[in-house]
């Protein structure tokens, strides 16, 4: 091989060697950012399911209590009932 011809052929190869590692590496920080953006993302994520979590059992709770008020006064006027009818109480139609 001419000994000019290699030593402008050379630095095209370097050129082009150091190019590549270059990109390379901008490719692969690239990658490992998206990657932790995307774990920050679902931490975020996980978070934000957590909270409507808890909010969705405090309103199960609430539910559950406003339904055991509800039971507890419909018992009470069963009750009411009953001891009306027991007592010679009648029922009054009224007109409609």
């Amino acid at each position: 091989m001419d000994p000019i011809l290699a030593e402008t052929i050379a630095p095209f190869f370097a050129i082009i060697g150091v190019g590549s590692m270059v990109l390379i590496g901008m490719k692969l920080r690239y990658n490992y950012k998206a990657r932790i953006a995307e774990q920050t993302g679902s931490t975020e994520d996980l978070d934000r399911i957590a909270n409507a979590v808890g909010d969705l059992i405090d309103e199960v709770q609430s539910l559950r209590e406003g339904l055991a008020d509800m039971n507890e006064r419909m018992e009470f006027t069963e009750r009411m009932l009953t001891q009306g009818k027991a007592n010679g109480l009648e029922e009054v139609d009224t007109p409609a």
